[in-house]
């Protein structure tokens, strides 16, 4: 009776895991925002999370798109609703999850969290693939959204027959500071 080794087992079960081939393109985050798909890419994403909407502390005197103060791995962050910051209709005010991003600001490592209508998974893109900003004025109308979002990406990415916005985060920053 010969014995196998568990290592060895599971390089005969799952032998994709103990390839050595480089999977090519950078990690985006995928999301959905109204009736939008949308990437922000994982080097400026510090979690995404749900959030329960009792844990999400409101602040009074605040501008209509931020939500309130939620806390996670022992920081506190401001939570911002992506899609009412960006002039779109925003999420309800009584949903018992919200879908949260949390993002970096570099240089400082302030962290700021929107508030998305879905988390809808991991992209890889190849920089090489991304369409330049023009690109973004034929995407918005195809549809239905106004061009006066263009500011907000900074081009798109063509996967499975559907065009994906990349979010600017400096644009997305600078609206935060400008709305305070």
């Amino acid at each position: 009776m010969s014995t196998v080794s568990t290592l060895s087992r599971l390089q005969e079960l799952l032998p994709q895991l103990f390839q050595n081939s480089t999977i090519k393109g950078d990690r985006y985050l995928r999301f959905g925002i109204n009736q939008l798909s949308a990437l922000i890419a994982m080097s400026n994403i510090q979690e995404s999370l749900v959030i329960s909407g009792d844990r999400i502390t409101p602040i009074p005197q605040m501008p209509n798109a931020a939500m309130g103060l939620a806390s996670s791995r022992n920081a506190v962050f401001c939570i911002f609703d992506l899609g009412h910051l960006m002039g779109l209709s925003p999420l309800s005010s009584y949903l018992r999850q919200y879908h949260v991003i949390v993002l970096k600001e570099s240089p400082s490592d302030l962290l700021i969290g929107v508030a998305v209508h879905q988390i809808q998974g991991v992209t890889r893109v190849i920089t090489e693939e991304i369409s330049t900003e023009e690109r973004i004025y034929d995407v918005l109308p195809q549809k239905k959204l106004p061009l006066s979002l263009k500011p907000y990406f900074t081009g798109s990415f063509l996967q499975d027959d559907e065009e994906l916005l990349i979010l600017d985060l400096s644009t997305l920053f600078s609206n935060i500071k400008q709305s305070k």
